[in-house]
């Protein structure tokens, strides 16, 4: 990674490189591209709602599971963990068959959906973790209380596993929107994500512009989980 920083501010007009001097250019030229612009925002919108679908089914699930005997939770784990299974391209292309199936074909919605259901597995492990640790026994205090199942899961239960809640939500995020091999077949010119513009640009030519767009992606990044420690009081990362 240190490598991709240290190419985005090289003069070389190649990639890799050479380095041949300090510039700020290959920044510059990302504006001067507008499918990057509408595509990271594709990726941005497709990753949030795939992220929060994904968590709130995982959740769902993971406590299901927690009330549950071990025994019994063997069958379901197996089950919502099948997309980890799976090779990406062949759940692209049964995704897109099913979609052509029942008229939809390439959509917005479908997106969503492919990449919701790949990282789901990911966020259920990590609130798996978080229930775990999680001693029921407070919900049975906040019913003797008069609490409803809604406010206990409100005031009681989700306050406690939020940290397990928002490492699944943004470990989803950036599967989501990193990935290539899922939205390669089932996007096209409208929704493009910004994998699949670099991948298209880089087919004709490589410069340092895309190793600049990756920088300003691990930047951003990086921001928004000290944003995100600083706002929450968690720790996301060791």
């Amino acid at each position: 990674m240190g490598f991709i920083v240290f190419a985005s501010f090289n003069r070389a007009t190649s990639f890799p490189a050479g380095f041949e001097g300090m510039t700020l250019r290959w920044f510059g030229a990302i504006l001067q591209h507008e499918e990057f612009i509408w595509s990271a925002w594709t990726s941005t919108l497709v990753a949030v709602l795939a992220s929060l679908l994904a968590t709130m089914a995982a959740f769902l699930a993971a406590y299901a599971m927690a009330r549950r005997r071990a025994g019994e939770n063997a069958t379901i784990s197996t089950v919502l963990s099948i997309p980890l299974l799976v090779p990406q391209i062949v759940m692209s292309l049964a995704i897109l068959e099913f979609a052509s199936a029942i008229g939809v074909g390439t959509s917005f919605t479908g997106l969503v959906a492919v990449h919701a259901v790949y990282v789901l597995p990911f966020a259920l492990r990590l609130i798996m973790t978080g229930l775990a640790r999680f001693d029921f026994a407070l919900e049975e205090a906040a019913a003797s209380l008069g609490a409803s199942g809604v406010a206990t899961w409100r005031r009681v239960t989700l306050p406690i596993i939020r940290p397990s809640l928002v490492a699944g939500f943004i470990f989803c995020f950036v599967l989501s929107f990193v990935n290539l091999p899922l939205s390669l077949f089932i996007t096209d010119a409208r929704t493009a994500t910004l994998p699949i513009v670099m991948f298209s640009y880089i087919e004709s030519r490589i410069d340092p512009m895309v190793a600049a767009v990756s920088t300003v992606i691990v930047l951003l990044a990086g921001a928004t989980t000290v944003l995100l420690e600083a706002a929450l009081r968690i720790r996301l990362v060791d």
